[in-house]
């Protein structure tokens, strides 16, 4: 059992995304500004991030065992029990976390913690699996926008997680393909979502930045981000019209977890944020750097 074997398994690059998530929240709710205690919800969602991402592995262990034989469990790396027992430390650790900031984020950081178990658990092969699935990175910005009360504008602040929660739910719609296939009109009216999602995204940070005022430089940088996202997003997509193969999903899959700190960016950029949104978008930084070791789906 080593520690590479325990980093595959969280999926540790994605955990970056996951943090940019409820970064994102905090300075959505804060108005750019972010406390030294709100790092303890980070800090939190990186816990549950990987405590579900180890929960996902073990209740799959035995479909990975016929479909992913190299992964850390099947391999006979890391025991089932080892990795029951790293779940739930995870688990509990971020829900203490949470705890520690308030009320308010312990209860979102419960729901999550469900939603994840639901996945993990029975939701996954069902029809509702990428309905929990979306939940979960819906939960996950909440958690972070959860650290104050959210004023007259709530409904502006939830438009990034109600987006990236139905951007989530088409990942996870294209993990379904990755594996047992799938006729083409389902994967097109899929990746139809993701061309009409990304001009409902366009218009909402766009028409949230006329709504602020907000100056030259947040306009530039929402721009600029929203900019890469339909760059990269559709460098990813585009070959899957014309022919889904395994390897094309997966570099579709892995590539739009990864683009999730840009789209969280581009929404505190237009809140009037930019260099908050520079930080949100840092996180995409060591995601990449890592996935060349660990790989994301």
């Amino acid at each position: 059992m080593s520690l590479r074997s325990y980093l595959r398994l969280m999926r540790i690059p994605n955990v970056f995304t996951a943090f940019a998530n409820v970064a994102a929240g905090v300075f959505l709710a804060r108005g750019g500004q972010i406390e030294l205690r709100d790092w303890l919800v980070v800090a939190a969602s990186g816990s549950l991030y990987c405590g579900g991402m180890v929960w996902n592995d073990y209740c799959d262990r035995h479909i990975d065992a016929q479909e992913r034989p190299d992964r850390p469990i099947p391999a006979g790396e890391i025991s089932p029990n080892a990795a029951a027992a790293l779940g739930g430390v995870l688990f509990a650790l971020g829900l203490a976390l949470s705890a520690r900031h308030g009320f308010a984020p312990l209860l979102v950081s419960v729901l999550l913690c469900a939603a994840i178990l639901l996945y993990d658990g029975s939701l996954k092969n069902t029809w509702a699996g990428p309905l929990a699935m979306g939940s979960c990175r819906t939960l996950n910005v909440i958690l972070g926008l959860s650290v104050v009360t959210l004023g007259p504008a709530w409904y502006a602040a939830l438009s990034l997680p109600v987006l990236l929660g139905i951007f989530t739910l088409l990942i996870t719609q294209l993990s379904r393909f990755e594996v047992g296939g799938t006729k083409a009109n389902r994967l097109h009216a899929t990746l139809g979502g993701f061309v009409g999602l990304a001009v409902v995204g366009a218009l909402v940070v766009f028409g949230g930045a006329a709504l602020r005022d907000v100056g030259p430089l947040s306009w530039l940088a929402a721009a600029s981000l929203l900019a890469y996202v339909i760059w990269r997003g559709s460098s990813l997509l585009r070959p899957l019209w014309r022919a889904a193969t395994g390897p094309s999903l997966g570099r579709a899959i892995g590539g739009g977890i990864l683009l999730m700190p840009a789209i969280d960016a581009s929404f505190v950029a237009a809140s009037g944020a930019p260099l908050a949104a520079a930080a949100v978008f840092s996180f995409t930084a060591p995601a990449w750097l890592l996935k060349r070791w660990y790989y994301l789906t």
